[in-house]
């Protein structure tokens, strides 16, 4: 019988013939060098090379200056929070003290019974205390929660892994502080509740 003929060697497609994977390009090496002063006369000559369009970074160099920067930000988040803090503070004595308008009769027959200073003033130092604790709660339960809910979509668009972790010493010192402002602040509603007079609270207003 006559012998098939030979199969005709396949057609390259033209696209795949003008498309350059660029296996034979180099975009970066590393470079290891004895000691640290070489490293930056090399990284000086490479960067200073006119011939060649390199570029020379030392990593933990460019990872000191990203930490430094990212530390800047830390730096401004915390002042932002600090005034927060202090804002919230305040808003809490205003609100302490406009509320002893509405709450005088109630402290003056608290001291017609005999409740005397220290009652007083633990009552309202008491509750700017709670009012604090429970906002050092709610906000601790928001971060977590944020965390919980954020911590995917971040992740699959930035790449940014969100961890959790229990809270540090820095944490339980920052929320230490905003109850001891907050027991700070309610010495200053509680002595005036204090000062006001026994006559002015059980007397009548028209």
């Amino acid at each position: 019988p006559p012998e098939a003929p030979p199969e005709a060697p396949p057609v390259p497609d033209d696209a795949e013939v003008e498309h350059d994977h660029g296996d034979d390009q180099i975009t970066a090496f590393f470079v290891g060098t004895k000691n640290r002063f070489e490293a930056l006369m090399l990284q000086r000559e490479m960067n200073t090379d006119l011939v060649e369009p390199l570029t020379a970074i030392i990593p933990g160099v460019a990872l000191g200056e990203l930490w430094q920067n990212i530390g800047s930000a830390e730096v401004g988040l915390r002042v932002i929070a600090i005034f927060a803090v202090a804002i919230s503070i305040t808003g809490m004595l205003v609100a302490l003290y406009s509320s002893l308008e509405a709450r005088r009769r109630e402290m003056a027959i608290l001291r017609a019974i005999g409740a005397g200073p220290r009652t007083i003033l633990s009552l309202l130092v008491l509750e700017s205390t709670l009012l604090a604790f429970l906002g050092c709660v709610i906000g601790v339960v928001i971060v977590y929660g944020g965390l919980a809910i954020a911590q995917s979509p971040i992740e699959q668009r930035f790449g940014i892994h969100l961890a959790f972790r229990a809270l540090g010493e820095t944490e339980y010192a920052y929320l230490a502080m905003v109850m001891a402002a907050g027991m700070l602040i309610g010495f200053v509603p509680a002595w005036k509740a204090y000062r006001t007079s026994l006559v002015d609270g059980l007397s009548p207003r028209a």
